[in-house]
């Protein structure tokens, strides 16, 4: 056996540990806006980025992606759903020689929420609000292993009440060879990320447990390719990607995420794919997901429709190349 097929069969392992060991664990639905994810892109192919997180996106996702970025990479996204919520994110990254870096803002935000009296009279309208802003890196080691992490500052406000959090991941992309990739993310390391209450009855600290994502990833070229400046451009690529998390380890359920993305001459793409609670396929379990994307010069336009029991979610990002 080489060394090579050895190293990457000890991640595999590895991986496959860490995610029996945290089956286990409880599960505290706080902060709602880590869970909406980041960027048409991926949200299009269920999710399932960990092992592909290759854009300035990455800092949600996976941070050690954010060592694989050129340059500069601005991304903004927005979504609705039927008119009760909205959904913003917005990020920086960049490379420089010690690394690469990126900051981020996530908002989930329901607005004209009714304020009534005990006798359902209307005092007037309020907002909720569900905020983190991340501070990432990535830094490659060697030529096949990159690792990263992320500081969380969370917060949300909710008519009087208002609450703070902090919390951290880290990441690892391992990349044998250039097709495959192989990634893992701890997320809430510190022994779980504490929110804390304030202007309420009680004042309550809510902690949202620590849990991880492992995902594997693998792009195969077809047809012949042509050059656009120094680059080699394949005629088409094929990429399918598999995650596996424990959102709902507190159930005895990993929740699992398939995606597909095909790009025509790096010009157009269709994606696809789902998320499903436990390989359950009701209503309430199974998430659909499809998307295209466009990529002109120093600009990719992605959509993603994400289908859910409520109606789902229509996502529109914007990447812009520097």
């Amino acid at each position: 056996m080489s060394l090579k097929r050895f190293h990457f069969n000890l991640l595999v392992m590895f991986f496959l540990l860490l995610v029996v060991k945290v089956r286990a664990q409880s599960v505290n639905y706080v902060a709602e806006v880590l869970t909406m994810g980041a960027g048409a892109r991926p949200l299009a192919m269920g999710g399932a980025f960990v092992g592909a997180a290759n854009d300035a996106t990455a800092a949600f996702w996976n941070p050690s992606g954010l060592a694989m970025i050129d340059d500069i990479e601005i991304t903004t996204m927005h979504a609705t759903q039927s008119d009760l919520q909205s959904y913003d994110f917005a990020n920086i990254a960049f490379k420089t020689d010690f690394g690469s870096y990126a900051f981020s803002y996530l908002q989930l935000g329901v607005d004209g929420i009714n304020v009534t009296t005990t006798s359902s009279d209307i005092l007037g309208t309020t907002q909720y609000a569900d905020k983190a802003e991340l501070i990432s890196g990535g830094w490659k080691i060697g030529n096949q292993i990159a690792i990263g992490a992320s500081i969380k500052l969370l917060q949300t406000n909710a008519y009087t009440a208002s609450a703070f959090g902090i919390g951290s991941d880290f990441g690892i992309l391992y990349k044998p060879f250039k097709e495959l990739g192989i990634g893992l993310v701890a997320r809430d390391i510190t022994g779980g990320s504490y929110v804390s209450w304030s202007n309420t009855p009680t004042d309550p600290t809510q902690v949202l447990q620590p849990s991880i994502t492992a995902g594997v990833s693998y792009t195969k070229e077809f047809g012949k390719s042509s050059s656009q400046g120094t680059a080699s451009v394949p005629g088409s690529t094929l990429t399918v990607d598999f995650d596996v998390d424990t959102l709902y380890a507190g159930e005895a359920l990993n929740n699992y995420h398939f995606g597909v993305e095909y790009w025509y001459r790096q010009f157009v793409a269709l994606r696809g794919g789902f998320e499903t609670k436990g390989f359950q396929f009701d209503n309430d379990s199974f998430t659909p997901s499809a998307g295209v994307g466009i990529w002109a010069y120093l600009f990719e336009v992605d959509y993603a429709y994400v289908s859910n029991s409520i109606g789902g979610m229509n996502y529109i990002s914007l990447i812009t190349r520097l």
